[in-house]
């Protein structure tokens, strides 16, 4: 977090809103830890906590909307360029047509699917109605576990910070072993005549 503390300093809320608007676009930045550090300088009185959750909800809505369109509009020819078969495509888009909103409200608290998520659903067709819904859900939650977490409990955040920086090798985990098993899916049928 430490690392993160003297854009938010210097650039206070612009400094989240890019942040935190462009992981929603797939660019792999510290969105949630610098959410984070906002937030510590909102409890010390230096933010508006008020205005630092309406401005990172906003963020991640939008950031992870334009993720949407530029899924929706680049993702299945991205996808076929690759060597992904048909069918997998259609497999895929029927699993996340089941569990797609778990998923966007998830991934929002996992490093690399909180980046993937707008893209991904674009891709795969999600309804953009849905995925708005879904997509707000999460970022409220998101926003009230990071930000406001954070700023309510300040004077525990070293210690709340220290065990979840023991947990994120986990989620990191598992997060790639998701993303693998996607594209092994995709992609396992590559080869074969019959798809």
């Amino acid at each position: 977090m430490h690392k993160v503390q003297p854009l938010v300093q210097r650039y206070g809320y612009a400094g989240v809103v890019g942040t935190v608007s462009a992981e929603g676009l797939g660019v792999p930045l510290p969105g949630q830890t610098t959410l984070m550090a906002a937030a510590l300088e909102a409890a010390r009185g230096e933010l508006d906590i008020l205005i630092l959750g309406t401005l990172a909800l906003l963020a991640a809505v939008v950031g992870n909307s334009i993720g949407y369109l530029i899924g929706r509009t680049g993702g299945r020819q991205l996808l076929r360029k690759l060597g992904a078969s048909e069918s997998r495509e259609q497999k895929l888009t029927a699993l996340f047509e089941r569990y797609g909103g778990g998923f966007v409200v998830l991934a929002r608290f996992m490093d690399g699917p909180r980046q993937l998520n707008g893209l991904l659903a674009g891709m795969l067709a999600m309804p953009f109605w849905e995925f708005t819904l879904f997509n707000v859900i999460g970022a409220l939650l998101w926003v009230g576990v990071w930000g406001l977490g954070t700023y309510y409990l300040w004077e525990h955040v070293g210690t709340v910070h220290s065990l979840l920086s023991q947990l994120n090798p986990w989620a990191a985990a598992a997060a790639v072993i998701a993303v693998l098993a996607m594209l092994g899916y995709l992609f396992r049928g590559r080869q074969s005549v019959g798809d």
